[in-house]
């Protein structure tokens, strides 16, 4: 055989027992494996289908003679060492397949010195392409192979192998992702969105940590081989998001095979819009009393009803279940649902921080036996939109948000008939200890007199406890982000408003006020609260509010102020001319480092007024850079 080469001549076989009549005859019925050729002076030439082929079995024979000598492990040491030392990488898939043999032939122990020499060289040379070689072979053997000393490096902060330092173990974390090909994201091209493709790109789903796989044409057909995919040991994924595809109930309890498995590492299961009834919600609580990693579930927008949501309260019961995130959205759930999740709830509250029961027609009843059963204090998160809720769960609410222990930071009742009577037991709630940070109360049939109490809270200022202990230091409430849109406030509301925040201590930026039957009336008092010092507005919704070009010219005597910091203002469909353009243009000039949106869609403004604000973006004098604008 030719010196290195891939070429196998007559007198070779012969050497080896073997006719050219033999391998003539093996070549024709395995050509991808040997390959009959011509030579010179018509001399039978023999070659390998790949030289990946000649690589096995020069490694299997190389298995074969170190095994007879006894010698196995301090022989495969050497010829680890004869890798790191070849620069053009001629040994590597010979190396590979020896520690793949190994294992075959299960010829050592996992805790053989030679994988501890192995890992202790991956480390050495870790910035190097012989890293990379190693550490492959190394996984023929043991597919996790370091990734333990990686997580117990992290957790204690020291190396768990002799002899190598932290820094070893920080270039061994940066590289890991390129070792295992791995990536965090993986969507579907348009063009091939279906299963016959998505079954095509199980490899790079399985090291991906996101599979985005939405509105991807998929049906059951797909589920099998994801579930193979979830039940893998070397699987990275741990978000997998199948919304709107036609998945089906059939599809579920196929994934269910996969979520089961103990070696499934799935965190995020979302499956909005499946199509999926209270049939699938059964497969799925046996996955959350034993898939103990799996953290959020969205079964919004299906039609799993009360009888779902009472199947899947047998596993949100259990001790066992660790759901952190729930979101039912648009899931047909009326009061009697509300009771199997209260009392499900109520059994087993320790992990759960977010819930979304948005558009379900639970009602007060369902709402208050919730909320009776479970402290909703010790949420982040509370989304309760279209609920058909009333001033009656306001007060529930309001003493959650009146516990100094509470957590809930986000809260959107939106759509909901509170009143003024109801939003004043919530704001009576975030008067005291509140940590809310944002706050949706759109379209709840507030007026101006319900802007009194919210003008108390964004007021307020209360010295700081701990304890029995007077702090030094002063606070107001967290509110950060508030939506009162769609809301008839009028101008002498927004006038309410608008003395909060001028609150030194105030943490609001962002306010929505679109839509609340607002006039020029307010906008002096909004400009004197923007221009305030102590300010932190950086957002303003002023949309579909009558507010003309005098309400702007008003505005505008604010957002000159250097001290006002908004950076975001939309003025849609408010009755505007070109007239407003100049106002703006004025401000901008002298204010020019914080204003970058502007919205003024659905106004009457003319192309040369549009021209000039955009020749602005263009001008690195201005932070601004978007203009959202149309022509009538």
């Amino acid at each position: 055989m030719e010196e290195g080469g891939n070429v196998i001549y007559e007198e070779d076989l012969l050497k080896s027992d073997l006719s050219a009549e033999e391998v003539s005859a093996f070549s024709k019925e395995c050509p991808l494996v040997l390959r009959e050729e011509k030579g010179l002076y018509n001399t039978t030439v023999i070659r390998f289908g790949h030289s990946s082929i000649q690589e096995f079995f020069a490694a299997s024979a190389k298995l074969d003679d170190i095994e007879a000598n006894s010698l196995l492990s301090a022989c495969c040491q050497y010829l680890v060492d004869v890798a790191l030392q070849s620069t053009e990488g001629k040994s590597d898939v010979f190396l590979r397949f020896i520690f793949g043999l190994i294992k075959e032939r299960q010829m050592l122990e996992p805790t053989d010195r030679l994988f501890d020499y192995t890992k202790k060289k991956i480390l050495e040379e870790i910035t190097s392409y012989s890293a990379v070689v190693l550490f492959h072979c190394l996984r023929e053997y043991d597919s996790q192979a370091l990734l333990n000393e990686v997580k117990f490096f992290l957790k204690f902060g020291f190396s768990p192998i002799h002899g190598l330092t932290p820094v070893h173990w920080k270039f061994m974390i940066q590289r890991t992702k390129a070792f295992e090909g791995m990536r965090e994201n993986f969507e579907m091209q348009v063009s091939t969105r279906c299963d016959e493709k998505l079954l095509r790109e199980l490899p790079a789903i399985l090291k991906s940590r996101k599979a985005m796989l939405r509105f991807c044409n998929l049906t059951d057909k797909c589920c099998p081989a994801l579930a193979a995919v979830l039940s893998t040991r070397e699987s990275y994924l741990r978000e997998l998001d199948l919304g709107y595809n036609s998945i089906s109930d059939s599809g579920v309890a196929t994934l269910v095979e996969g979520l089961n498995d103990q070696n499934c590492r799935l965190k995020t299961l979302r499956l909005q819009g499946c199509e999926v009834t209270s049939q699938a919600c059964k497969y799925l609580a046996t996955t959350l009393t034993q898939s103990l990693k799996l953290l959020e579930l969205d079964l919004s927008r299906n039609e799993i009803g009360d009888d779902g949501l009472q199947h899947l309260a047998t596993g949100l019961r259990s001790h066992e279940c660790q759901l952190e995130t729930l979101r039912l959205s648009q899931c047909n759930i009326e009061q009697k649902g509300c009771h199997y999740l209260a009392s499900a709830l109520q059994n087993n509250s320790n992990h759960l921080t977010v819930l979304d029961l948005s558009i379900n027609m639970v009602g007060d009843k369902g709402a208050n036996e919730l909320f009776t059963k479970f402290d909703i204090s010790q949420l982040r998160k509370l989304e309760m939109y279209h609920c058909g809720l009333t001033e009656s769960s306001c007060g529930n609410i309001g003493e959650a948000l009146k516990s100094e222990s509470s957590t809930l930071v986000e809260l959107n009742l939106s759509n909901n008939s509170l009143k003024d009577r109801g939003f004043a037991l919530i704001c009576e709630g975030m008067y005291a200890w509140c940590s809310l940070e944002k706050l949706n109360v759109s379209r709840c049939g507030i007026t101006g007199r319900g802007c009194i109490f919210l003008a108390k809270v964004l007021g307020s200022v209360s010295q700081l406890y701990s304890g029995w202990m007077q702090k030094t230091g002063w606070q107001a409430v967290e509110l950060k982000e508030l939506d009162l849109s769609m809301n008839c406030l009028r101008d002498k509301g927004v006038k309410e408003i608008s003395t909060g925040l001028e609150n030194p201590y105030s943490h609001l930026k962002t306010l929505n006020l679109s839509h609340c039957s607002l006039t020029d009336e307010c906008c002096a008092e909004l400009a004197s609260g923007l221009a305030s010092e102590d300010s932190n507005i950086i957002e303003l919704d002023l949309s579909d509010n009558d507010l003309q070009d005098k309400g702007v010219r008003k505005l505008c005597v604010g957002l000159r102020n250097p001290q006002c910091k908004l950076e975001k203002l939309s003025l849609r469909n408010c009755g505007l001319s070109s007239r407003s353009i100049q106002f703006l243009i004025t401000a901008l000039k002298s204010n020019p480092q914080y204003l970058a949106e502007l919205h003024l869609m659905g106004n009457s403004l003319e192309d040369s007024g549009i021209r000039v604000l955009m020749e602005l973006t263009k001008s690195q004098k201005y932070s601004l850079h978007t203009i959202d604008v149309s022509a009538d």
